[in-house]
């Protein structure tokens, strides 16, 4: 008598089914994992370290112009002339320049807002005598060393802005933008421009002094009583 069990056509099928199921979910967690690691760890050192994590966002990838993620203005502006072509042999040479202003901009809002205070994303900033007082980076490094007068930093900013305005004027002319759009452009330039300089003049200011006074717990000097009536001492020590 044959103890053999009959083999069932539709058993094996099934099995079949799901090993290949199996392959192909394997498959695909490893080419994510593998696609995933190609990534940049957020605030990492460009062409170093990818390890490296910090805490203030990513410097570039996510927007056509550098540090352009900073703010919501610069991303107007970019999807304005993304949308049109200049009618002008020199608009698109004005539009870098203006593009380089704006990312100066948000490189250094980047830069001076990181909370490990350290120069990175305008490190790659090119300078560009135009409207460049100093190398970016070196602004930024000299905010966080309290070491730039204020007048200093109203001349860079001022040439920023200065700058950029005049490149927008000859921009709206090139890109053939109608008075709405060149309104609208002008607003977000000055907004970005303003919101920089704001967080630039809190971060490279002096530190303000302690008020003397304030609490009776504070450290301060003390005459005593019984000399506050005695006129001043005219005599050699």
């Amino acid at each position: 008598m044959d103890a053999t069990l009959p083999v069932n056509p539709g058993s094996t099928t099934l099995y079949f089914i799901i090993a290949a199921a199996i392959a192909l979910a394997v498959g695909y967690v490893s080419y994510m994992i593998i696609i995933k690691n190609k990534t940049i760890s957020s605030g990492a050192w460009p062409k170093m370290d990818d390890s490296l994590e910090g805490f203030q966002g990513p410097a570039n990838g996510v927007s056509s112009i550098q540090c352009g993620q900073e703010s919501s203005y610069v991303a107007s502006l970019s999807a304005l002339f993304s949308s049109k072509k200049s009618v002008t042999e020199e608009g698109e040479a004005d539009l870098e320049e203006f593009n380089q202003i704006l990312s100066k901009l948000c490189c250094l809002k980047h830069d001076l807002m990181s909370t490990n205070q350290v120069v990175q994303s305008s490190l790659t900033l090119t300078f560009n005598t135009s409207h460049d007082r100093e190398n970016p980076a070196e602004t930024v490094g000299r905010c966080f060393t309290k070491s730039i007068p204020p007048r200093d930093l109203d001349i860079i900013f001022s040439t920023w802005r200065d700058r950029g305005l005049a490149l927008l004027d000859k921009l709206c002319t090139s890109y053939s933008l109608s008075d709405k759009e060149a309104k609208a452009a002008k607003n977000d330039l000055l907004s970005v421009w303003s919101d920089v300089y704001d967080i630039a003049q809190s971060v490279c200011g002096p530190e303000k002094a302690i008020s003397s006074g304030a609490s009776p717990r504070d450290v301060r000097g003390v005459m005593p009583e019984r000399v506050q009536t005695l006129g001043p001492y005219t005599g050699y020590y």
